[in-house]
């Protein structure tokens, strides 16, 4: 990953990059009938973001209560901010 500075979910800003570090509180995957995608719920104690990733219906390693660093653009959205494809590292559990 590269050495962009690591914020809280709750400065996440729409449009903005950010690094971002939590764990994951759940997970969800498209039917088979729906194009590909994994969401990825991401809690960090101040907020949640969704991670979105397209084309696929799972990522080794990745699962609720996994902790993660998640870095990409934040996408405006109704419910939670979002990260499409984001880069992910999988983070020792505390």
């Amino acid at each position: 990953m590269t050495e962009t500075a690591t914020t809280t979910i709750a400065e996440a800003q729409p449009r903005g990059m950010v690094r971002v570090e939590g764990r994951v509180v759940a997970v969800q995957v498209e039917p088979s009938d729906a194009p590909p995608a994994f969401t990825v719920r991401l809690e960090d104690g101040t907020g949640r973001i969704d991670a979105v990733f397209m084309g696929r219906r799972e990522v080794p390693g990745i699962g609720p209560g996994t902790r993660l660093c998640l870095e990409g653009r934040v996408c405006e959205s109704d419910a939670l901010p979002r990260l499409y494809n984001p880069r992910y590292e999988l983070l020792a559990s505390a």
